[in-house]
């Protein structure tokens, strides 16, 4: 029965190759999705810089998803594929803040989006803004002294998803406060303004694995020590 057992339970290390192709795979599929709306504007948008920057991040994303099949093989460490996932997911982020204004640039070209906003700076600004104060409540939040508890990485993963869902939630309730106030007709921003929303969101969640995997590691360095 024991030699059963052995057989078909299965080691951390399967665990980590299934959970990195999953993630792998989801991220690249949405890179590719978005980079393909983005294209579908490729002759009404007159700023092509932006299109320009699509592609390049498509392209990283098609060599972090080749990665991924590599450090499937190689993969050791929840770590590593922390260190993957958060970068993965702030590439994807930086994809959908660039899809949001060439949705928005092609609606103003298109006569349906009539604002006095200047796009590109305001929500750029709102992105950084938004992150940052999230990633700083993270960091926070995520002390030692206020959870009164050593960080390990298995329940830091945890805690982190438990804070993310509760600070993604109300920064988006905030976003769209701000759409309401500083939009004239935030309907024809909508769809725009809801991608731009996802972009915080998945910088967000690349971010906070970034606090928690630094976190983690400081706190096994001194427990080392």
């Amino acid at each position: 029965m024991k030699t059963k057992q052995s057989k078909t339970s299965p080691s951390p290390n399967d665990t980590f190759k299934k959970n990195i192709l999953f993630i792998n795979v989801v991220l690249f599929a949405i890179t590719a999705f978005f980079a393909l709306v983005c294209f579908q504007y490729s002759n009404v948008i007159p700023n092509q810089s932006l299109l320009i920057s699509v592609y390049i991040v498509l392209l990283v994303s098609l060599g972090l998803f080749i990665y991924g099949f590599w450090l499937r093989n190689n993969i050791r460490l929840n770590r590593q594929m922390g260190i993957f996932s958060s970068v993965y997911c702030i590439l994807v982020s930086i994809l959908l803040f660039l899809t949001a204004n060439i949705l928005y640039t092609a609606g103003v070209e298109e006569g349906t989006i009539v604002e006095e906003v200047h796009y590109f700076s305001f929500s750029l600004l709102e992105y950084l803004i938004i992150i940052s104060i999230l990633s700083v409540l993270l960091f926070i939040l995520s002390s030692p002294k206020v959870l009164n508890r050593e960080i390990k990485t298995a329940k830091a993963y945890v805690w982190a998803s438990v804070l993310g869902i509760g600070l993604v939630i109300m920064a988006y309730i905030i976003m769209i406060v701000i759409m309401n106030k500083i939009f004239t007709n935030p309907d024809s921003v909508k769809d725009s303004y809801e991608i731009l929303a996802g972009s915080v969101g998945f910088g967000y969640i690349g971010c906070a694995m970034m606090i928690v995997i630094r976190r983690s590691k400081t706190k096994g360095t001194k427990n080392n020590g």
